[in-house]
């Protein structure tokens, strides 16, 4: 029996202490006292000024892997005597290391072992405290560990936006090659958009008996839809956001929580309850509406850092908003989410809902073709490749750039409410990191050279996953082969060649073209 007061520290916490300093001093002392060390410095701030000097970058950069590899594996096999190892600890881990990192700045190993004792020290705080009162107000502080890390980042990054130890990040120098501004839009690249549309709209009767196949087009739709507004920030943009799940759960929630007060409104009408074709359109407005809010009030803060903070800013609010689905039960359900919502009327059948669906893609699909095409695209395109320039003209930059965001946010609520009567329900996994990653690895299959990369990625990612996972039990090892042949046979994603070969020809034919 412990004394009272007592504290029972484990002997192996004690080897842990010992071995994190360790490898801090070690890391420390190769990133100030070395040549590879400076040479590393070096090539992260100006690449190709230590490619000039004669810095090897490609070997600099493969020993940089190879070392972080190491101490991510040395890690693993430390931690191991305190947890058993699972398949959902990778998730875990990496949002919580990216975390550390951005909270103690970029480049910064002081910084990374200062934001992790910060956020242990308040994990503990919030377990051992437990419940407290606060002018009156009960406030269960465990229940805070779920996402207290995420809160201190979203804290520090709104008054510090490159971190505790980390420096101000500069403006891009110049825009690639590859994110120039688009040609505009052909008659024949709109003729092949509306054959396209006319196929989709016959798939009922080109199916037969097949229902299966109006299921999996419903959620290749939706999959593109939500893909799609990702690829305004990421391309048009160039705002990284690794928690647009956001977005799409609030979204489902508030097309699922309007369901309620639209029944109330129709009753009685089976064509136009909630699940009718003009409920299903009011519970449409809603979600988009609190989807639009969310990405108003998280994109003021994001858009105020830069590069991987602001991305890391989207994963933070991410991870609140989900925590908050998670354990608000008398509104979101909790963990077992909503329930019950179904299409009504004519929309009940596969093919109604399935050419529902396929009209708000369309919409939301040409929506964008004619924003990014348009005045708004065009100025978004240069407020992402010079913003300094931009800015010297005049231009609104951050209001642009937050128009953006709320514009992404609508569409992804839009695909948020189509996945609830499609699924007939929703939960917090809906918000989860997993779909954020999916998004990011839609976009990028697809490529962002197109306005049709991110649906034809949604197409590839979506059916391949649902034939491999069919076809085999190694279905998740399947998928990451398959996209790592993608990545390293068309770097730019599955439209880059063709896109980059009808930008070549549209060159080609500007040439010599003197602007009036």
């Amino acid at each position: 029996m412990l004394a009272p007061g007592t504290l029972n520290l484990p002997s192996y916490d004690f080897v842990l202490m010992a071995i994190g300093l360790l490898v801090l001093a070690g890391v420390q002392w190769i990133m100030t006292s070395t040549r590879w060390g400076l040479q590393l410095r070096a090539a992260t701030e100006d690449r190709e000024m230590a490619l000039a000097v004669g810095v090897d970058e490609r070997r600099l950069f493969t020993q940089v892997f190879a070392l972080g590899a190491g101490l991510a594996g040395l890690a693993g096999a430390l931690q191991m005597p305190r947890e058993p190892a699972s398949l959902a600890y990778d998730l875990q881990v990496v949002a919580e290391a990216f975390v550390v990192t951005v909270v103690g700045g970029m480049g910064s190993v002081i910084g990374a072992f200062v934001a992790a004792m910060m956020i242990g020290v308040v994990k503990a705080a919030c377990v051992a405290l437990g419940t407290v009162s606060i002018a009156g107000l009960e406030l269960v502080l465990p229940k805070l560990t779920l996402v207290i890390e995420f809160l201190l980042m979203a804290v520090v990054l709104a008054f510090r936006p490159w971190g505790l130890f980390g420096r101000p990040v500069a403006p891009p120098r110049a825009a690639r090659a590859e994110l120039n501004p688009l040609p505009p839009p052909t008659r024949r690249g709109g003729l092949l958009l509306a054959a396209g549309v006319a196929a989709l709209a016959l798939l009922p009767w080109l199916a037969g008996d097949m229902a299966y196949v109006l299921v999996l087009a419903v959620d290749v739709l939706i999959a593109g839809l939500f893909a799609a507004s990702l690829y305004v920030l990421m391309g048009p943009g160039g705002i990284h956001s690794f928690g647009h799940a956001a977005f799409l759960g609030l979204g489902a929630y508030g097309g699922a929580l309007a369901a309620p007060l639209v029944a109330a409104v129709l009753p009685g009408l089976a064509d136009s309850g909630p699940g009718g074709i003009a409920g299903i359109l009011l519970c449409l407005a809603a979600g988009m509406l609190l989807a639009l809010a969310g990405a108003a009030v998280f994109g003021f803060v994001v858009l105020r850092a830069a590069g991987v903070y602001a991305a890391m800013l989207t994963l933070a609010f991410a991870q609140i908003t989900w925590s908050i689905a998670f354990q608000w039960d008398a509104v979101t359900g909790g963990s077992n989410g909503l329930f019950g919502f179904w299409p009504q009327g004519w929309l009940a059948t596969r093919e109604g809902y399935y050419w529902f669906v396929l009209g708000v893609a369309c919409a939301g699909g040409l929506l964008l073709r004619h924003l990014m095409h348009a005045s708004f695209g065009l100025t978004l395109r240069m407020v992402r490749d010079a913003p300094l320039r931009a800015e010297s003209l005049g231009l609104p930059v951050f209001a642009v750039r937050w128009t953006a965001f709320m514009l992404a946010g609508a569409l992804a609520g839009a695909a948020g409410v189509l996945t609830v009567f499609a699924k007939g329900s929703v939960a917090p996994d809906l918000l989860a990191i997993p779909g954020s990653v999916d998004a990011l690895v839609m976009v990028l299959l697809g490529g962002l050279q197109s306005l049709a990369g991110p649906w034809l990625g949604a197409l590839a990612y979506t059916v391949g996953q649902d034939f491999l996972a069919r076809a085999t039990e190694y279905w998740r090892a399947a998928i990451g082969l398959a996209m790592l042949a993608v990545i390293l046979l068309a770097p730019g994603g599955l439209t880059a060649v063709r896109r980059l070969g009808s930008l070549a020809a549209w060159r080609r034919a500007n040439e010599g073209r003197a602007p009036r």
